[in-house]
């Protein structure tokens, strides 16, 4: 295959994928309010999250046929657990915010006035009240954003952090504090978009090429028909439809 084939086909596709642009969202525990700006903090600190994998656990039978061997079947889909990592401002929100969500599930919250007595004992809460949706998009850059185009997002659902990993503290050169947190959740589901039609600043998604016409050496008038029925007009290099 040619390189000029090749870079076509890429282009064509909407360009390579970069592992360093996604979004990550948590949705909203019934009995856990987070601090305010929380959903912008987790947008702009979460540094290192996995698009989670797929697994199937699976039966086996033997002699199914005269002379066959064993034969596997799937039986369950089976959900692995999710890592999320997290750089941290001087406050700790973040860090504060899982802390407090892990105190939830085993009754530990804290009451400044009333400090923690040794023989105190831990009740679960219901876990309706603590477990959340997490969304993670996985975003390309766009013409108008660097996160315009969303191919596919993660939705994991009825997720709780069951391990908060130890955070590091040390002498020497300064860098910045980070944690990361397990989160154990009951399965996930994707939802999936085109960014191909993403054409530019001017072209809507969805838009669709219903005229064409060369003014110059390279340069096109096109008109896209927009999802609202409305018709626009664009100047300038060609735009696949």
């Amino acid at each position: 295959m040619s390189i000029n084939r090749f870079l076509s086909r890429v282009a064509a596709d909407g360009g390579m994928s970069s592992s360093n642009n996604f979004v990550v969202k948590f949705g909203r525990a019934k009995a856990i309010s987070p601090p305010t700006g929380f959903d912008e903090m987790i947008e702009f600190f979460c540094e290192e999250a996995q698009l989670p994998n797929l697994n199937t656990a699976e039966g086996s039978m033997n002699g199914l046929y005269l002379g066959s061997g064993q034969l596997k079947y799937p039986t369950t889909r089976v959900f692995t657990e999710l890592q999320l990592g997290f750089s941290l401002t001087a406050n700790m929100e973040i860090l504060k915010y899982l802390n407090t969500w892990h105190d939830y599930i085993f009754g530990e919250q804290t009451n400044p006035t009333n400090p923690k007595t040794q023989n105190r004992v831990n009740r679960l809460a219901y876990m309706d009240d603590y477990v959340c949706d997490i969304y993670i998009r996985k975003t390309e850059i766009g013409p108008t954003s660097t996160t315009e185009r969303n191919p596919i997002t993660y939705v994991i659902e009825r997720a709780y952090p069951y391990a908060i990993d130890a955070v590091p503290l040390q002498f020497g050169s300064t860098q910045i504090t980070k944690v990361t947190a397990q989160f154990s959740y009951m399965r996930h589901y994707t939802t999936m978009e085109d960014i191909r039609n993403v054409k530019d600043s001017n072209i809507p998604a969805g838009g669709k090429l219903v005229g064409e016409v060369e003014i110059g050496p390279g340069v096109f008038k096109q008109e896209y028909l927009l999802p609202s029925g409305k018709i626009i007009e664009r100047t300038g290099n060609k735009v696949s439809a």
